[in-house]
């Protein structure tokens, strides 16, 4: 109060502590004496002083050996004072040179004491806690909001080595030598608090060290921090949860339909007349659209989830289009529309990529055309991709799918690859499908390095343009056959055209084939394909019966089984704890010389660690449900050691 009253009263008054700095900061540059007058006179200092010099006890004051002059007085201030440097006793010794040079330290020194005030007033006035300590954790300066937050005055804090009451501590997430970067939950005026630390080593010109921190309440980014982790966490389980649904629902849709699909394949080949292959085709067609639809689901959760794995294998670019384009010709053809195709020369015949992914593209592409396309016809063109081309040991391919259906209005281009987008299509186009075949087609290609494009206009046409990255591989010398219908991936729309094509052969010789499964209608559907192949079989429910048998064979001399086909969940005892212990118990007997027969997968689950977890239980092969009667005939040839030379007409 009585300072700013002094203030307010004479606007040339100083604080005492500032005529003190600056007497320190004059007269360590230069000793001189002091001219004195009578009792109660103020001190004249160099003559550029300029300054009564109030003290609260009416002593001397002694400052750097030079003493300081005053009239008794409960003054804390002293006042400028406009007085001649002659009239005041200037230094006999001094030149006017010397004085010009005194007086402009002077005007620096004040200067710097302006600035050093500035600065500390710019430290207090911060948010963030600023510090700093001497090399053995002393506190050397702390500023206002570091005293605020732990109720301590900065008095007591200097040369103390106060830390904040520490609750938790993350550990420096940096440090390089001396700085360190961590943070630290305190216990403040305020409450608990997070402290974001950034310590950095100062070190002094006369080789002195000392330790600057700065430190920051990250308490609300602490909090949104963890309500991101939160709902991080919340969403993988979600996504898990989501997951295994799909993995089950998957399971349980796939069983009914191997039975219903192996059964049609398997009716088909019997006497029907027309209306009844009639009504055996639309059953099987319906059935593939709704597997379809599972697969669909299924890709898309896996792209979703990150869990997409492409293939690298060479293959033929020109027959894996053939093939996609051969499987849905007798779609084409049903509606009376042209099916062409181009492939130009500079296209390398062998690639590098996932075969079965550039299909399901293509499929996709092409099953999209013939639905939306009434009259005309569809094209397909594989071409170089026009920008980017060859480059090094890649190349850039683009596969064109042209249609002259009613085609899209623009402002639905950019929304046709989402997913579930088929309600707005719709409006311009035919209604049908799930709005995911267009959505996982663009994904795929994303993830292959590409993209695809849609150019459309209303009333002419729609263009797909899916352009892909290979790598090139070397033609091989040795080509073994390729099939006019190749093993596509389950739910491939592959029956109408193998039927015709695909006959069913005879295994050789007699085989004994015991089937470990647990739905009655799989499991008559497996003896079945196998008595067609020349086989007998026995059927077990379980994975404990099919342990049993097995057993029983080995020590009972029963007739021994040249191949197990065991499904994988079955009740009591799985098929992977099954398989296990059969190869166990074979590996037990095999220096009586026994051996143990072929163990092929059968199961439901389509994903790519259930087949990864088929072998590393032991299993030698693996097919997923719903199988075609082609399927397991192909496992019979493969594994059985005689192939019949004979074909006989089959599904």
């Amino acid at each position: 109060m009585f300072q700013k009253l002094l203030h307010t009263r004479f606007d040339d008054w100083r604080p005492l502590s500032r005529a003190i700095a600056f007497a320190q900061g004059a007269l360590a540059s230069r000793r001189v004496a002091l001219a004195f007058a009578s009792t109660g006179v103020v001190a004249a200092i160099l003559g550029i002083a300029r300054e009564w010099v109030a003290l609260d006890e009416g002593m001397p004051l002694i400052i750097g050996g030079v003493i300081l002059l005053s009239l008794s007085s409960m003054c804390g201030f002293v006042r400028a004072a406009e007085m001649d440097r002659g009239a005041i006793g200037r230094a006999d010794d001094l030149s006017g040179k010397e004085a010009d040079v005194l007086e402009d330290a002077q005007d620096a020194h004040w200067e710097f004491a302006d600035r050093a005030s500035q600065y500390r007033e710019l430290l207090d006035v911060q948010r963030d806690f600023v510090v700093r300590r001497s090399a053995d954790g002393r506190l050397v300066f702390a500023n206002r909001a570091f005293c605020e937050a732990f109720g301590v005055r900065s008095e007591a804090l200097l040369g103390s080595k106060f830390e904040p009451p520490v609750l938790a501590e993350d550990d420096c997430s940096e440090a390089v030598a001396y700085d360190c970067r961590g943070a630290q939950l305190v216990h403040t005026q305020k409450g608990q608090r997070w402290i974001a630390w950034d310590f950095q080593e100062i070190k002094g010109q006369e080789g002195s060290v000392e330790f600057q921190g700065v430190g920051r309440d990250i308490t609300v980014e602490r909090g949104v921090e963890r309500e991101l982790k939160d709902a991080r966490n919340q969403a993988e389980m979600a996504s898990r949860a989501k997951s295994r649904f799909l993995a089950t629902m998957s399971h349980e849709i796939r069983t009914p339909m191997n039975g219903i699909l192996g059964m049609i394949s398997l009716m088909r080949d019997t006497q029907l007349d027309a209306e009844q292959r009639t009504c055996a085709r639309i059953v099987e067609d319906s059935t593939r659209a709704l597997l379809n639809l599972v697969d669909d689901i299924l890709d898309f959760s896996k792209i979703e989830a990150g869990k997409l794995e492409l293939g690298s294998r060479p293959f033929s670019l020109k027959m894996c289009v053939a093939q996609a384009m051969q499987l849905l010709a007798p779609s084409a053809a049903a509606k009376r529309l042209s099916f062409t195709s181009t492939l130009t020369n500079d296209v390398p015949e062998w690639v590098i990529g996932d075969e079965m992914r550039v299909r399901q593209i293509v499929l996709n592409l092409l099953s999209n055309a013939i639905k939306f396309t009434e009259t005309g016809g569809i094209g397909v063109c594989v071409s170089l991709a026009p920008e980017n081309g060859k480059s090094g040991g890649d190349c850039e391919i683009a596969i064109k799918v042209t249609d002259t259906g009613v085609g899209l209005p623009a402002e639905f281009i950019s929304h046709m690859f989402q997913e579930f987008e088929q309600s707005s299509i719709t409006m311009a186009r035919h209604p049908g499908g799930t709005g995911l075949g267009l959505a996982i087609s663009k994904r795929l290609a994303q993830a292959m390095g590409g993209d695809i494009l849609a150019e459309s206009g209303a009333d002419r046409g729609a263009s797909f343009t899916a352009v892909l990255r290979f790598g090139i591989a070397e033609q091989p010398e040795f080509q073994s056959p390729v099939a006019l219908v190749p093993r596509l991936p389950v739910g491939a729309e592959s029956r109408s055209v193998a039927t015709d094509v695909a006959p069913m052969l005879n295994v050789g010789g007699s085989f004994n084939v015991l089937i470990a499964e647990d739905n009655p209608i799989n499991a008559l559907l497996a003896r079945k394909i196998v008595a067609r192949a020349g086989g007998t079989s026995t059927i077990v429910g379980n994975g404990r019966l099919a342990i049993g048998a097995m057993r029983e064979t080995l020590f009972n001399r029963q007739p021994a089984f040249d191949l197990v086909l065991m499904d994988v969940l079955m009740p009591i005892v799985d098929g992977l704890t099954a398989a296990r212990a059969i190869k166990d118990l074979f590996h037990e007997r095999r220096h009586s010389g026994a051996v143990c027969p072929p163990i092929v997968a059968l199961t439901a689950n389509a994903f790519a660690e259930d087949r990864e977890r088929c072998f590393a239980a032991g299993m030698d092969d693996y097919l997923a449900k719903p199988f075609e009667a082609c399927q397991l005939h192909d496992v019979l040839l493969r594994w059985m050691p005689q192939r019949a030379e004979n074909a006989s007409p089959a599904a």
